[in-house]
């Protein structure tokens, strides 16, 4: 739960937005949207925080360096870099985002939302907030591909999304890029390096999410996969978190689906803290 204060306090109202999922399953493009909508609102990004590349674990099987497991990411400084955003509501000295830098989606964009269509997903997402609370509230939205799997990082977050798409569009969107901003200069991905590291990863990673969205994908009519839900549902990395699917829906589409749940999870915890 945020830590919730009256307009009257001086200490904002700090709401933290996570948005988890594979790699080029729309994280970025709908973090950056979130952020033109949300007033008083700031990105993290997970990429932000990756190891420098002779940190990196090295794939056994290729031998070439794996950006796309937990431990490439220092946590420990991410979650430090989170609560001091939390508490001073700016990045600490020095701090300098690299993601920002990156370009995000593939060579051929979607068109952008009209302002008009995001005037209105703002109007809606603010009306779940008290009245006393809009000048007070602060939104922090996380971005990244693991943000889960850390149960501190995790319990840090208040409303949780996971974004993803089958196989074969993540895989044309992830080739299609042309690269990565990094610490040392600018990362390519090899030939071949989503089926040989990313792919493979994301399978290991998020399991869990793997096999909940199947479940809701396929259907409920023997009511099997609905107890399959549940009990997935169980498990620590999935509560609490709305699954989106972008694979046959625009980016306005996506951005809009998550803009209404983002509206009736606010409402939840504008209730439970008022």
């Amino acid at each position: 739960m945020p830590s919730h204060h009256s307009a009257a306090n001086s200490r904002p109202w700090v709401i933290t937005i996570g948005l988890s999922g594979p790699s080029s399953g729309g994280k970025t493009t709908t973090a950056r949207y979130l952020r033109s909508i949300l007033p008083n609102s700031t990105i993290v990004h997970q990429d932000d925080f990756y190891k420098p590349e002779d940190q990196l674990p090295i794939d056994s099987r290729t031998g070439l360096a794996n950006w796309d497991c937990p431990e490439a990411i220092d946590f420990e400084t991410m979650i430090s870099t989170l609560t001091h955003v939390k508490d001073h509501g700016q990045f600490p000295e020095r701090f300098n985002s690299l993601e920002d830098k990156n370009p995000v989606g593939s060579i051929t964009p979607s068109d952008p939302i009209s302002d008009h269509i995001l005037d209105g997903l703002r109007e809606r997402i603010i009306s779940q907030i008290p009245s006393y609370d809009r000048t007070n509230v602060k939104f922090l939205i996380l971005d990244g591909f693991i943000l889960y799997v850390d149960n501190q990082l995790r319990n840090a977050i208040d409303i949780k999304f996971y974004l993803t798409a089958p196989y074969q569009v993540l895989k044309e969107r992830r080739e299609s890029r042309k690269g990565y901003a990094t610490l040392e200069g600018y990362w390519v991905d090899p030939p071949g390096y989503f089926d040989n590291i990313v792919w493979p990863n994301y399978l290991t990673c998020n399991e869990p999410f793997i096999k909940l969205t199947e479940a809701m994908e396929a259907g409920t009519e023997s009511g099997i996969y609905d107890a399959e839900r549940e009990f997935l549902r169980q498990n620590p990395m999935t509560q609490k978190v709305d699954v989106v699917s972008s694979a046959d829906s625009s980016i306005q589409s996506m951005v809009e689906s998550v803009a209404d749940l983002l509206a009736k999870r606010l409402s939840a915890l504008s209730t439970v803290s008022s």
